[in-house]
Order: structure tokens, then C-alpha cells, then sequence
């Protein structure tokens, strides 16, 4: 699926189309919609700029146990580390 989001839509809002992807990601994660890493993900940053953007926004970080075990399949994966 996808989303269209006119030139018209984007000036309206004085947003880049990054800048509107950012938002929308923050949206839906604050929502508890999206998880961090799919919020991430979805906007096409790595998580720790994601997070950062959280915290200029004074939205905090949940992690919970299923994120935390996600991203340690990811590094044990990506690193080999056991």
C-alpha cells in the first residue's frame, strides 16, 4: 500500500517530505500504532535518531521486553554474538 502526499498537502503544512514522514512516524508511535523500530523503519532513519526526535519532542521511550529481545536477535544476528 501506499500513501500519496501531494505538493499541496506538504506546503500547507510548511513540511518537507521527510519532515512530514517524521511526524507522522512520531504520530503513530505516541499513538503506541507503530513500535519504536517500525516507526523507525517506517520514516527511514536509524532508531537513534528516531529517538532523539522523541526527546525534542519530550515524548518518552517504552521498551518493553519483546522490543528489547527483538534487538537482540538483530545484534546477535548482524554480530554473531551469542
Amino acid at each position: 500500500m501506499s500513501v500519496i502526499i501531494t505538493d499541496d498537502i506538504l506546503r500547507l503544512a510548511n513540511m518537507s517530505e521527510p519532515e512530514f514522514k517524521l511526524e507522522l512516524g512520531i504520530f503513530l508511535y505516541s499513538r503506541k500504532i507503530l513500535t519504536l523500530g517500525k516507526a523507525s523503519e517506517f520514516v527511514g532513519i536509524p532508531k537513534l535518531i528516531f529517538q532523539q526526535a522523541l526527546a525534542k519532542r519530550e515524548i518518552f521511550v517504552s521498551y518493553d521486553q519483546e522490543e528489547f529481545d527483538q534487538d537482540l536477535a538483530e545484534i546477535k544476528a548482524k554480530y554473531g554474538k551469542s
